[in-house]
């Protein structure tokens, strides 16, 4: 942490939108609101040193976590890594001095 203070850096943490939005009895949603409180409460204990956290919360996206699930649910379109990749991007290259703390990116038509 001591180097993220020197260079004022920036820290993301991947969270979900079922880390915004509540699921009853989905235990993945609990990790994931766990996820999101955790970048808070960071930004909490190092933002005043100029270190930057953002929590990016993905909607669904085509990777293998569906696999063992029977596959991509079938009523929503998806994202891809990629462009959960560019949307890390995004949050890392703002500029010194402009915290994007949450980043909530659904394909579009995602109803939850």
């Amino acid at each position: 942490m001591s180097h993220l203070r020197t260079s004022k850096g920036r820290i993301v943490i991947i969270g979900s939108v079922a880390g915004v939005r509540h699921t009853p009895g989905n235990l993945y949603s609990v990790t994931k609101w766990a996820a999101h409180a955790l970048a808070e409460n960071t930004r909490l204990l190092v933002g005043q040193d100029g270190v930057e956290v953002t929590v990016v919360a993905p909607g669904i996206v085509d990777t293998p976590f569906w696999h063992p699930r029977g596959g991509t649910p079938e009523a929503a379109a998806t994202m891809t890594a990629e462009q959960i990749a560019d949307t890390i991007v995004f949050a890392v290259n703002q500029p010194v001095g402009v915290d994007i703390n949450h980043i909530t990116v659904r394909p579009t038509g995602q109803v939850g």
